[in-house]
């Protein structure tokens, strides 16, 4: 009798549910269309000299190395064909000289990496629509780099991209120009919440697609304001239910749109420095993530977030995560009842009777 009242109870919630969404239909997203950001932009030769990799090998040995300038970066002696090479991209108004880009230089020098940080300013510090436009010939151009590099040293399968927001988007171009003009994939393109504004609609010709590269994994934070939701990845983990996110020791319950978009930024961070703690669950759709409803199924398949997230096991992921840094949860998140964001909205109702 008490599994058929839960039954019930369980169809009913799922009948409003869907009732609810028949009226008032899907989120399209924030910005979903920008009509003429796919048209051609042109950067001149003069121009291209403000497009340029920071080498972000930080031991007071900086320096920066422009479009042209591929050989002499080829012969720095803090540069090492031998290790994997991560090329950063930052996101809108963001700059290799911020911190976003040194945080992403310190965590990948302790695993060895050479790490590479796009300078775009020039070509991002624009409108926002503009700045879109600028993300394709800016991708060809990176590409270019990269292939003289690999002319004289530089491995494809020893070649990461990662791309923050706009620079998310933009890591997709450099991997679409770099296959056309090497004949090889770059082993992975990581987008931590790719924008989605402008690029939302558009055709994987146009955005971060799993064809870009070997691996394509996506980090989904603030699917429905700056990010995008579709699954177009190899991996993706909707963080939360990928939209809004915890929002940490001064926010009540969840993070803002902008705060939510830059938590993708955090957990990687934090994954980088703690392999295999960040668990998320397999989902039948983006929708069982956005409800959180993938608890329960069966069999359970799950993955890591982070370097070490399995290649094999492709598909939508669920990833429960805490309020506070380093904000895993590690095998207790694969749990329903210690899922943050769950509990938290729920915790003030939980009380049969409230009386004040």
């Amino acid at each position: 009798m008490m599994l058929l009242l839960i039954v019930m109870l369980m169809y009913k919630e799922i009948v409003a549910m869907e009732s609810s969404r028949a009226i008032e239909g899907y989120p399209k997203g924030y910005m979903s269309d920008c009509p003429g950001s796919t048209k051609p932009a042109i950067i001149t030769k003069k121009s291209l000299r403000q497009l340029a990799f920071v080498n972000g090998n930080f031991n007071g040995t900086e320096r920066k190395y422009n479009y042209y300038e591929m050989g002499d970066l080829a012969k720095d002696p803090y540069f090492d064909f031998n290790k994997t090479t991560l090329v950063y991209v930052s996101g809108f108004l963001d700059s290799p000289h911020f911190l976003f880009s040194r945080l992403v230089a310190d965590a990948y020098n302790n695993l060895g990496y050479n790490i590479l940080n796009l300078d775009t300013n020039k070509f991002t510090t624009l409108e926002y629509q503009l700045a879109c436009r600028m993300s394709r010939p800016v991708g060809k151009h990176v590409a270019e780099m990269l292939a003289n590099l690999t002319r004289v040293g530089l491995d494809p399968k020893k070649l990461q991209l990662l791309g923050l927001s706009l620079g998310g988007q933009t890591i997709s171009f450099i991997a679409k120009e770099y296959k056309k003009l090497t004949g090889s994939k770059v082993a992975r393109v990581t987008g931590l919440d790719p924008a989605g504004p402008c690029f939302r609609n558009l055709g994987p010709e146009d955005r971060i697609d799993s064809s870009d590269a070997d691996f394509v994994d996506i980090i989904s934070t603030n699917i429905d304001g700056f990010g995008m939701a579709a699954p177009v990845a190899h991996v993706q983990f909707y963080v939360n239910g990928g939209e809004f996110q915890p929002g940490g020791p001064i926010l009540w319950y969840n993070c803002g749109i902008v705060c939510s978009h830059i938590y993708s930024f955090a957990i990687w961070l934090s994954a980088i420095r703690n392999p295999s703690s960040f668990i998320g669950i397999q989902c039948d759709s983006v929708q069982q993530a956005r409800d959180n409803s993938c608890y329960g199924r069966y069999p359970l398949v799950t993955n890591v977030m982070g370097l070490n997230t399995d290649r094999r096991r492709k598909g939508i992921f669920y990833l429960a995560t805490g309020q506070f840094p380093p904000y895993y949860l590690g095998p207790k998140g694969l749990k329903r009842k210690n899922d943050f964001v769950l509990k938290k909205l729920s915790a003030p109702n939980d009380v049969d009777v409230f009386v004040i």
